[in-house]
């Protein structure tokens, strides 16, 4: 049954075709239908025994997939352990943010590109030069010999590992039915998330047994053996725009909004690295940081208006947004991400800070989030499968992950004991449950052919809140804990005090007597300051979720 199922073909006899596009019969199954109807591959009322082979094609696609999604979301935290050694050997430690930066950098510049291109492609040409990507970037930094090219070797790396996670929810959502896809995507939610919990540890083993090196070569082999069973699993297709393939490469090349897709690129170049570096290598209160933000927006202005009065077949059809559901979707998705990341990027520096944890120690606390995570997507794929509903599970996630925040708030003070770090669970399961529900939400009204490239966008927005979740609480952060420094530390040597405990958290961890008291207390009041953001974000989800147009699925 695997071999027989084609994604990617949204203009097929059935689906909802562009005018001027040429329609060809199909000898086989064409999973894509108008949303309100079911995939034929999951639902065959004739007989039992194909609804079983069904299954089975789309488990071992998934399967595949799963692979490529694990190594992808491991490398991010693989490199944040050994961020530090590796700079410090070229004696760079202040630019160690820059392998984080650079990876995020090219995931955000090519991931909008992902969706249409696989629409005039296939996905699995695109899938394959997304693996192809990710292991050329993994060997340029495993064998670079100055801090520039291994954070070049980042940016490739992360122009591979967007397209890895946007295809794969691509091709799920174009192989199975809209009411399946949540239960499906929550098992590629499980991998990422695997991936993301184990990297740290084993990064920080890796670097330290046999050099860090080795933890960007050691990728490429499992990269290559991931894009191998994409070769020989997952079947040939067609792209979605039958003319392309009779008119041939000039007509595909004319279908790429290179001018569109430049400005937009440029433009989440320009913001993402404003977000990522800002307080870091330059003040938020600089000329630099009016000028970026100043660039960043105009490029994304330019993009707005080339893409509604210039491009032709757009990288991003504005009109998207206007479908039901789309824009409260990406909305709701980016709050929740946003407060999560907020979440866990604060937990470590707390036990760090309160405990004198490890980096080890601190990492290990993150674990009930990413176990709520897990919970809250599979809980919401049943669910939805079961009901057709997906309108009350975003208004529940975020009153559910706002518990989280309150929680934190009001009882981390410091002498958190095992039973209080579980706290964080409520918030893992909130954003677990929103991200499920807002993808098939913003899906579940779209024709067809716009599905790839609003998935696109989906995953582009994700990746941002990512940086802009752990931008946001570390200024909250940073800020609230110098000012409460500045108003309780005072006398000879209070200037040093207060410039090394910003620095760095060993030098707070060393700390003792009345000093340490209050500057820890400082922190936890610059942390409790994050927890209200996170918060704010939360229930600001849950009221957009009110207004989600319920379409029964």
């Amino acid at each position: 049954m695997a071999s027989n199922i084609k994604y990617g073909t949204g203009n097929a006899p059935g689906d909802y075709a562009p005018k001027g596009d040429i329609v060809k019969p199909q000898s086989v199954v064409n999973v894509h239908k108008t949303h309100d109807e079911e995939s034929p591959l999951l639902s065959r009322p004739d007989s039992t025994e194909t609804t079983a082979k069904a299954l089975k094609g789309v488990g071992t696609i998934v399967a595949v997939l799963l692979l490529g999604e694990f190594i992808s979301n491991a490398d991010a935290t693989l490199v944040l352990a050994a961020a530090g050694h590796i700079s410090s050997q070229f004696n760079r430690l202040r630019d160690a943010s820059w392998l984080s930066t650079g990876y995020t950098i090219g995931l955000c510049a090519a991931q909008p590109m992902y969706g249409k291109l696989s629409d005039i492609y296939g996905r699995k040409p695109l899938l394959l030069v997304s693996y192809f990507l990710f292991a050329l970037g993994c060997i340029i930094s495993g064998i670079g010999h100055d801090m520039w090219v291994v954070i070049l070797g980042r940016a490739i790396c992360g122009m591979g590992g967007g397209g890895i996670m946007t295809i794969s929810s691509i091709i799920i959502t174009d192989i199975v039915p809209r009411r399946e896809v949540a239960t499906w995507r929550a098992y590629v939610n499980v991998a990422m998330t695997l991936g993301r919990s184990l990297g740290g540890p084993l990064g920080g083993w890796l670097s330290d047994s046999i050099g860090w090196r080795w933890l960007f070569l050691l990728q490429a082999p499992f990269v290559a053996l991931a894009a191998l069973l994409v070769i020989v699993k997952l079947p040939i297709t067609q792209p979605l725009s039958l003319d392309t393939a009779i008119d041939g490469k000039s007509s595909r090349l004319k279908r790429i909004d290179f001018l569109g897709t430049a400005l937009l690129g440029s433009s989440i170049i320009t913001i993402t690295a404003l977000l990522d570096q800002g307080g870091k290598s330059f003040p938020w209160r600089s000329w630099l940081t009016v000028f970026t933000a100043g660039g960043g927006l105009l490029l994304l202005l330019a993009f707005v208006l080339v893409e509604s009065y210039v491009a032709k077949d757009p990288v991003f059809p504005l009109r998207i947004l206007r479908r039901p559901n789309v824009a409260t979707s990406y909305l709701i998705s980016v709050l929740q991400i946003t407060a999560q990341l907020g979440m866990m990027f604060s937990i470590p520096l707390y036990f760090q800070v309160t405990q004198r944890a490890s980096t080890t120690e601190s990492g290990f606390h993150l674990i009930p989030a990413v176990i709520g995570n897990t919970l809250g997507g599979l809980l919401a794929g049943g669910f939805i499968r079961r009901t057709g509903q997906f309108k009350v599970l975003l208004i529940l996630a975020g009153l559910i992950a706002s518990v989280t925040y309150t929680l934190l708030y009001l009882r981390w003070n410091g002498n958190t004991g095992f039973w209080e770090s579980l706290y964080i669970i409520p918030g893992g399961l909130g954003t677990g449950i929103a991200s499920a529900s807002a993808f098939i939400a913003m899906t579940s009204m779209l024709p067809p052919q716009e599905i790839a490239m609003a998935t696109s966008a989906y995953m582009l927005l994700i990746s941002f809140a990512m940086t802009a979740g752990v931008t946001t609480s570390n200024a909250v952060l940073g800020a609230e804990f110098q000012h409460q420094l500045r108003q309780n530390l005072h006398g000879p040597g209070s200037e040093k005090v207060i410039q090394r405990a910003m620095a760095d958290t060993g030098y707070i961890a060393h700390l003792t007597g009345h000093i340490r008291e209050i500057v820890v207390d400082c922190y936890l009041l610059g942390l409790k300051h994050t927890y209200l953001v996170s918060l704010g974000c939360s229930l600001a989800a849950a009221f957009l979720g009110l207004f989600i147009r319920h379409h029964q699925i």
